[in-house]
C-alpha cells in the first residue's frame, strides 16, 4: 500500500486554500472557502486536526471524528487569532481500519475508486444552494441556524456511472467498503471540475470547460504506485492535456494494492 497527494493552486487565485496530507494508511485533504478570509489556514487546522485524531484513534464512526476535527481547529484558529471564517472549509477523509475502506466527505468534492478490474466509480458531492455545509458550522449555532432556516444544508451526490442522483442533509457523507475490492481510492477537491481550455474563434479564444468524466478520462492512470505517484501523474497530465483549472485542485490517493484479502462484508453508502 501506498499514499500520496497534490496539491495545485487555481489559475484564478492568489492564494492556494487547498492542503492535503498522505500517511501509510489514511489521506486527508481540506479546501478552503474563496470567499471567507485566512482559509488557506483553515483549511491547514482541519487537516491537522484530523491528523492528530487519526493517529490516535482507528474507527469507522468518521463522521464524529470529523465533527471533532472541526472543533478543535475552531479552538486552534482562536488561539492565534484567526476569525472562525477562517475555518470555512471542506474535509475529505480516506483511511483503512480492519480490513475496512472508510471514506467521508465533509462539505464538498469528488469520490473516486477504481476496482480490482478497473472499474471505475466516482461520486461528485455538491451543495445545489452554491454555500457548502462547511463542518465548522456544527460549532456555530448562529451560522447553522442560517444554513438551515435557508435550506443551505442539503448536498448532492451524482454517481457519475450512472448518473443517478440522491441528496442528504447530513453533515458527512460516508462510505464504508471493503478494502479488498478496490485497488485505488481518491479524494479531490471540487477544483477537479474546473478545468477548461481555449479555443480558437473569430473574436480571438474561446474558453469551453472540461467536463469531469472527460478529465478522469486523461488523468486516471498510473504507470506505478511506487513514491511521489499522483504528484507525477499530475505534472504529465498538465503537460499532455494543456487544460487549466480555475479553482484550486487537490487529489490524495491510497493505492491498496494486493496488501488486502476479500471478507464477506457488503459495501454501504452510510449517511
Amino acid at each position: 500500500m501506498n499514499t500520496d497527494a497534490t496539491v495545485n493552486i487555481g489559475s484564478t487565485h492568489t492564494v492556494c486554500q487547498d492542503y492535503a496530507i498522505a500517511r501509510s494508511d489514511y489521506v486527508i485533504l481540506s479546501d478552503g472557502c474563496s470567499s471567507s478570509p485566512d482559509t488557506d489556514i483553515g483549511s491547514r487546522l482541519l487537516v491537522r486536526a484530523l491528523d492528530q485524531t487519526l493517529r490516535a484513534t482507528a474507527t469507522t464512526e468518521i463522521a464524529e471524528l470529523h465533527k471533532d476535527a472541526a472543533r478543535i481547529a475552531l479552538d486552534w484558529a482562536n488561539l492565534i487569532g484567526l476569525p472562525a471564517q477562517g475555518v470555512d472549509a471542506t474535509l475529505l477523509s480516506a483511511h483503512i481500519t480492519d480490513e475496512n475502506l472508510i471514506i467521508a466527505c465533509s462539505g464538498d468534492g469528488v469520490i473516486i475508486l477504481e476496482s480490482k478490474t478497473g472499474v471505475l466509480d466516482v461520486y461528485s458531492i455538491s451543495s445545489p444552494s452554491g454555500y457548502p455545509f462547511y463542518p465548522s458550522y456544527i460549532h456555530q449555532p448562529d451560522r447553522l441556524t442560517e444554513m438551515v432556516i435557508n435550506n443551505r444544508c442539503t448536498k448532492s451526490i451524482t454517481d457519475l456511472r450512472s448518473n443517478h442522483v440522491t441528496t442528504s442533509d447530513s453533515l458527512t457523507i460516508a462510505f464504508k467498503l471493503n478494502a479488498a475490492d478496490y485497488k485505488y481510492a481518491a479524494l479531490g477537491s471540487d477544483g477537479i471540475t474546473s478545468f477548461f481550455h481555449t479555443q480558437p474563434s473569430a473574436n480571438g479564444k474561446h474558453v469551453e470547460p472540461v467536463c469531469l468524466s472527460d478529465v478522469l478520462a486523461e488523468l486516471w492512470s498510473f504507470k506505478t504506485s511506487r513514491g511521489a505517484f499522483v504528484e507525477r501523474r499530475m505534472k504529465r497530465f498538465k503537460k499532455d492535456t494543456r487544460w487549466q483549472h480555475a479553482d484550486d485542485l487537490t487529489l490524495a490517493v491510497i493505492h491498496l494494492g494486493e496488501d488486502h484479502v476479500r471478507q464477506d462484508s457488503q459495501s454501504v453508502l452510510a449517511r
